[in-house]
């Protein structure tokens, strides 16, 4: 194992996705992972969708990295060998419903009582505490009352969106709160608890939608982003998709009036400024909404590099896998081997002296219950 997080011990008793995978991401840190799973069942996203054989991708996708035991909590003997195991760890996560642990016996006040430094982070819907704390949430729930579902479809046609934006959000904000108890724990040798909602995890990722809300008194739509930084999403005449992000750079402007020789442009009382380009975003877009079905993808994605446009194609996964970039990048790796590799995309960060690490495999149910439990 290698990592910055290298000697920090994680106990993750958490299913699904929003604690597995800031577990995971703690893990490509370096840290040692326990997952700690019902025995039998496990984690319901080891017999999720339609894959048979391996492990189920659902699962692989925020599992790497992991060591597996299987404890059942509400038995006396197991609530003992999960309290040892508590004792011995830096950082809990959870996600259970609020007052779940608590019920247990494996709560906040009880660990760190036996453990003053332990890092204890919860994860759930709507926080531990206020009018919504007990209700169900899942993904789509708290993406709908944060406000963030109504800046990414068109509101008067709402469909569900993907991949799992509000869960991994909220995960990526764990573990930043984790971090942070962590180094305090390492200054003082005090432990906390670290609380995150996946609300108020999405309402942070509108910063710029709220402040301009509160400044300017305005909602915004699924539109109001792209025509204030000039971007556009185009079709080219083979049908393939391309995107254009011009910013506030005159110069980006200019060369795309260059590239799909329309100079008359920058001259149009419609398209002068910046500011009249951001008023006027649907005729602009109607206008490039014509002229690009005349040439076909790949001419134009060479037109705008020549005038140092930023654009580029809107790739599938497939094609966005298949790109030179990720390809040089090694974008993906595979873990383990056999019928347990698992093709992953990695850590997305590059350390110079401790290299990131979640190179173990996926972990079968209880895989680790002699190394760590003796049994």
């Amino acid at each position: 194992m290698a990592g910055p997080l290298v000697g920090v011990r994680v106990l993750e008793m958490a299913t699904t996705i929003s604690g597995p995978y800031a577990a995971m991401l703690l893990g490509d840190l370096g840290a040692e992972v326990i997952k700690v799973e019902a025995p039998g069942a496990g984690d319901p996203f080891r017999k999720w969708g339609g894959h048979q054989g391996g492990a189920r991708p659902q699962f692989a996708a925020y599992n790497r990295g992991k060591k597996s035991v299987s404890i059942d909590v509400k038995d006396p003997d197991g609530k003992a060998a999960f309290r040892r195991l508590a004792a011995t760890s830096d950082v809990l996560i959870e996600n259970f419903r609020p007052g779940t642990m608590d019920r247990l016996g494996i709560g906040y006040e009880v660990l760190r009582g036996e453990n003053p430094r332990l890092v204890y982070t919860t994860i759930s819907g709507f926080g531990q505490t206020g009018p919504f704390a007990g209700r169900p949430s899942y993904e789509n729930v708290t993406l709908a009352v944060s406000g963030l579902w109504s800046r990414l479809v068109d509101m008067r046609r709402p469909r569900p969106i993907g991949p799992n934006l509000a869960d991994q959000l909220t995960s990526l904000y764990a573990v930043y709160g984790t971090l942070g108890a962590l180094h305090h724990a390492a200054r003082t040798g005090e432990g906390q608890r670290v609380d995150v909602s996946m609300l108020l995890a999405n309402m942070a990722f509108l910063t710029e939608p709220i402040a301009n809300f509160y400044a300017l008194g305005e909602v915004g739509d699924l539109d109001t982003r792209a025509r204030r930084s000039q971007a556009y999403a185009l079709l080219a005449s083979d049908g393939l998709p391309l995107a254009i992000h011009l910013s506030s750079v005159p110069k980006f402007w200019e060369g795309l009036s260059r590239a799909i020789e329309r100079p008359d442009l920058p001259a149009d009382a419609r398209f002068v400024t910046l500011t009249d380009r951001i008023r006027n975003y649907d005729a602009l877009k109607g206008i490039l909404d014509e002229v690009f079905p005349t040439r076909t993808r790949a001419d134009w994605l060479a037109r705008l590099e020549a005038a140092d446009v930023p654009g580029a194609p809107i790739n599938t996964i497939a094609e966005a896998l298949q790109s030179p970039e990720a390809e040089y990048l090694g974008a993906v790796r595979v873990v383990g081997e056999g019928p347990r590799a698992a093709t992953l995309v990695r850590c997305p960060v590059d350390f110079s002296a401790t290299p990131a690490g979640g190179t173990l495999p996926p972990p079968e149910l209880g895989e680790h219950n002699e190394e760590l439990l003796g049994r």
